[in-house]
């Protein structure tokens, strides 16, 4: 019998701490897969899962944004000058890591919509060739954001004309237990406490 509840109890124990482990990210269809774009071609959209097309520091309409198949692999792209956004909240406050794959020249920006505030480092944070862009950044929780990306137009010097961007992801630094992961943890500490007042007795 007690070998049986220390088993229940370090099983309990440990999906405690496995639950929660996983850092949710709050941006949706960020990887930009499309059931609806053939392999090795593209589709036109103007509002797609999640992303709208705009101007910067508008929310009017300002044209269009493609989704491209390349091997199966899917991504967004941009034109010279166009941009979109998504809108995300966040829950609970703290540190968040934004990434993102990137190919070409644009800029990416988040705007704090609750305090009409800027929280990227600048209105529009710059990025120019081939990689994967991570910035770290505090997040309020309780709050609604939107998270900007555009390219750049042609004949800026040094540039190109137009972007890609790929697997754009806003994850919790230290994932916050779910509440399951407490109900759990709780459960598994009772286990011990019980046994550990049978052996007393």
């Amino acid at each position: 019998m007690q070998k049986r509840l220390t088993s229940i109890a370090a099983a309990l124990l440990l999906a405690a701490l496995g639950t929660g482990a996983q850092a949710q990210n709050l941006i949706t269809a960020g990887d930009f897969e499309m059931a609806t774009v053939a392999t090795d071609s593209f589709e036109t959209y103007s509002n797609l899962g999640g992303w709208a097309a705009t101007q910067w520091g508008s929310d009017s309409s300002s044209g269009t944004h493609k989704i491209v198949d390349v091997a199966g692999n899917q991504f967004m792209q941009f034109g010279g000058g166009d941009s979109a956004y998504t809108s995300f909240g966040v829950g609970t406050g703290g540190d968040y890591m934004l990434s993102f794959d990137y190919d070409g020249s644009g800029f990416w920006a988040l705007y704090n919509q609750d305090l009409s505030s800027w929280v990227s480092p600048g209105p529009l944070v710059q990025f120019n060739g081939m990689g994967t862009d991570t910035t770290l950044l505090t997040l309020s929780g309780n709050t609604n954001y939107k998270l900007f990306f555009g390219s750049v137009g042609a004949g800026l010097p040094g540039l190109m004309a137009g972007a890609q961007l790929d697997n754009v992801s806003m994850t919790a630094v230290s994932p916050v237990p779910e509440p399951e992961s407490y109900a759990m943890l709780m459960a598994g500490l009772g286990v011990l406490g019980f046994m550990g007042r049978r052996r007393q007795r």
